[in-house]
């Protein structure tokens, strides 16, 4: 991708939103996946 025709801080906030957004859906495969007491309701309403 080139970042040219973007401002920086529109290219900054995108990346972040994007890594935040892999990191919390990690978090909660984890989470739901190790922890037994959530069960499949939990994972949609976080969705």
């Amino acid at each position: 991708r080139r970042f040219n025709h973007r401002s920086t801080e529109k290219v900054y906030k995108e990346l972040m939103l994007y890594l935040f957004g892999r990191n919390i859906n990690k978090y909660h495969k984890f989470i739901t996946g190790q922890i037994k007491e959530f069960e499949g309701k939990t994972s949609e309403v976080a969705a």
